[in-house]
């Protein structure tokens, strides 16, 4: 199909593209490879010479095309595996990883369409039909994902057609020509396809074969009467489907975000801080997935982990034998200060002796707020630039003490709302930012410095003296508040009063009117 005839398909056109991971088994240990020039100082190289190969039950299931160059096949046992070559790599097939590795590309993909469907163990289906314009056409959409995984690490077989079936099968079957987009020509796309290809039980396969069908458009070309009389009607049902003639809803993954990405090293990390390339790598991921799905955030984990741990079962099962998590003040999707942040707790770590897996999470999601900025560059105002500068230099000091002291390990300071001074305030978490201001600013004086526990002043008939005796300024304010969290007997009213020593020095005293009794509170600067 030429780039033109993919440009130009309706956008009422149903289509669908498959993604068939055709290595997804390898690529979930061996997708950090990186070459000399681009891996970095601590990059972990691997040598594309060495053959590694994927074993399932102690035969090999999965293998990469050096394994291939030196003999190796499918179903070979490790025995004779290793008389073909004394240097082979081999991990034991981890299915968990390949699903969640599966579940990761399914939402990464979310950022092309809102409609991708798992198809496990090895292909994702998206409903692109309704992207296309916003792609520019099918050829730009296929070079953007086909780039994007790269990026990641992964390879993928794509194809296209008119019904998510057809796709699928397209793709699993690698057939020679794998886009098509004409509803009214899905039957000759397939139709030199082999039976075999079919999402079917053996049992029926082995039938068709029996029959002499051997391709689809022998078996498409049945009445479907006889189809569901000889074959069973869910198998009929499933060639409806196929063929579009039938309704087909696919199971959409939950839009909810979710962010997992794990890096394998073939070789044990002993140095912590050769961990840092894989983590920019990983961070990179990170913020292009924030970026595709307009999100930010305040909070990612770490795991650092080696297969060989102590407290496994077996050799190959992950242990997570170290795990840590950044906080930010704010959401943000900036990878520099993830990046800075992970390295202060990176710094801190020195009970970890090896890792040969890094794995980094993120779960909790914020919309992206975009700042508006002025149409007219009169408008300028630099109080609002003073504000956003001072703002994000707070979310920095925040960050840097989340790193090295961890969270829960300062607070700040609010007022709260009450008219007692002494409860006047309160602790807030910062992280948080529940701080309680009043709906109007009042213009009391308030003193800078109060006591803990107001001091009982001596009198001299019915005024306080202090070094003296007192002089009144301003006052009284009456303060008659909290019946409901005092002891029984303690009075309550309070007429506050501003009061001056000869020097000067200014005071914020009260008297208890039941008690008669002077008492100093608080001392202004």
């Amino acid at each position: 199909m030429t780039t033109n005839t993919r440009n130009n398909i309706s956008n009422n056109t149903p289509l669908w593209m498959c993604l068939h991971f055709t290595k997804l088994p390898l690529e979930v240990f061996l997708r950090s490879n990186t070459s000399e020039e681009n891996a970095g100082d601590h990059a972990v190289v691997i040598d594309k010479k060495q053959p590694v190969v994927i074993t399932e039950k102690q035969r090999v299931f999965h293998m990469n095309d050096m394994a291939k160059e030196v003999g190796i096949q499918i179903g070979n046992s490790m025995d004779t595996t290793y008389t073909f070559s004394n240097n082979v790599l081999c991990f034991e097939r981890d299915d968990d990883r390949e699903t969640s590795t599966l579940a990761h590309l399914a939402q990464w993909a979310y950022q092309f369409t809102p409609k991708v469907s798992i198809r496990s163990p090895d292909c994702l289906l998206l409903d692109i039909g309704g992207c296309l314009k916003l792609f520019k056409g099918l050829n730009n959409l296929i070079v953007s994902i086909e780039q994007g995984l790269h990026k990641l690490g992964y390879q993928a077989l794509i194809a296209t057609n008119t019904t998510p079936l057809s796709a699928l099968i397209i793709a699993r079957a690698h057939a020679t020509n794998l886009i098509h987009t004409d509803h009214d020509k899905l039957e000759n796309s397939i139709g030199q396809l082999s039976v075999q290809n079919l999402q079917a039980e053996e049992k029926i396969i082995i039938a068709l074969k029996q029959m002499g069908i051997t391709n689809l458009h022998t078996l498409l070309g049945l009445p479907a009467e006889g189809i569901s009389r000889r074959l069973g009607t869910y198998f009929n049902d499933y060639l409806l489907r196929l063929k579009g003639e039938k309704a087909d809803p696919q199971k959409i993954i939950n839009p909810n975000a979710r962010f997992l990405s794990s890096i394998n090293f073939l070789f044990d990390i002993t140095n912590l801080n050769s961990l840092i390339f894989p983590i920019k790598r990983l961070l990179g991921e990170l913020s292009d997935f924030l970026k595709g799905r307009q999100l930010t955030i305040n909070h990612f984990t770490w795991h650092l982990s080696h297969r060989k741990s102590p407290y496994s079962d077996s050799l190959h099962k992950k242990h997570f034998k170290k795990t840590f998590s950044i906080s930010l003040a704010s959401p943000i999707n900036e990878t520099r200060v993830f990046l800075a942040l992970t390295q202060l707790k990176l710094d801190q770590i020195n009970d970890v002796k090896e890792v040969d897996s890094i794995t980094l999470i993120a779960n909790r999601f914020y919309p992206l707020s975009a700042d508006s900025k002025s149409l007219f560059r009169d408008s300028y105002t630099p109080s609002r630039d003073f504000n956003e500068h001072n703002s994000e230099h707070n979310d920095q000091l925040l960050n840097i003490l989340n790193a090295k002291l961890g969270s829960g390990q300062y607070f700040g300071l609010s007022q709260s709302d009450d008219h007692r001074p002494e409860k006047a305030w309160k602790k807030v978490n910062l992280s948080k930012k529940h701080h309680w201001s009043p709906e109007k600013q009042d213009s009391l004086l308030r003193p800078s410095f109060l006591l803990t526990t107001p001091k009982a002043l001596a009198m001299s008939g019915d005024m306080p003296h202090l070094a003296g005796q007192l002089t009144l300024l301003k006052g009284p304010e009456r303060i008659d508040y909290g019946w409901w969290d005092e002891t029984e007997n303690k009075p309550l009213t309070r007429d506050y009063y501003i009061a001056s020593q000869k020097d000067g020095t200014l005071y914020w005293i009260f008297k208890y009117i039941t008690m008669d009794q002077w008492y100093l509170h608080g001392i202004f600067s």
